[in-house]
């Protein structure tokens, strides 16, 4: 049974407000570098590793939120909205130098919000299931979402205020902690949807979302994906 969404309840996603106008983009004069992997096998699978710079961004709004999103769905925040996520004790994330300006040329601080929280592997009573690990380069394939109502298993949750579920690394989930935390100190540029989506049909074909170190540092990539060969 297909549904368009199902309440996450008592979970949240982190996602941008829409519709959203001012998306950051990357700086022109910015290098954006990332590994290039090639494969011996399949030459389909030519793609990007690892993103190797900081993100430096362009910000097209005269008064930037709290948080600001990219195109490329990363995300980005002020650091006093760091350092309230820090003091309050909210867990699951980590920061990475970013640099980001306005359009005018204006600087202000900002770090990329890095999720390092986890909720495990999609179960696959969800309909997602691997479908290909490539032997040469490591691609994966992943079908896509069914049933979301099944997505999210607790007994594969670490407990983390920010988490992700794989194969779907950018879809943020939080805990009510975190709406009372941006509730409390009136952080902008953000919104916390109760439900989730179901993708979209030229989507719902599936999933090839790399691996876990494109998204999280390499030492907790690795303390988590060793095991599922997900790393």
């Amino acid at each position: 049974m297909r549904l368009d969404s199902f309440d996450l309840d008592p979970f949240f996603l982190f996602d941008e407000v829409k519709p959203n106008t001012c998306i950051a983009d990357i700086a022109p004069e910015a290098p954006f570098e990332s590994v290039k992997i090639t494969c011996r096998l399949v030459r389909g699978h030519m793609r990007c590793g690892n993103r190797l710079s900081d993100l430096d961004v362009i910000v097209p709004c005269d008064s930037p939120p709290d948080v600001v999103f990219t195109w490329g769905s990363w995300c980005l925040v002020q650091e006093r909205t760091l350092r309230i996520f820090q003091d309050e004790g909210l867990t699951g994330f980590s920061s990475r130098p970013a640099r980001a300006r306005s359009q005018d040329g204006r600087a202000f601080p900002v770090s990329e919000l890095v999720i390092t929280g986890w909720g495990g592997i999609a179960p696959e009573a969800s309909g997602i299931r691997e479908l290909e690990r490539c032997p040469a380069c490591g691609h994966l394939r992943y079908s896509g979402i069914e049933e979301p109502r099944e997505l999210l298993d607790l007994n594969n949750w670490d407990r983390s205020d920010f988490f992700m579920v794989w194969p779907l690394p950018m879809y943020r989930f939080v805990t009510g902690r975190v709406a009372e935390v941006c509730a409390k100190h009136k952080i902008t540029g953000i919104t916390l949807e109760r439900n989730f989506p179901l993708p979209s049909e030229h989507v719902i074909s599936g999933y090839s979302p790399g691996r876990l170190s494109y998204y999280m540092p390499a030492d907790r990539a690795h303390a988590l994906g060793d095991s599922l060969r997900i790393s």
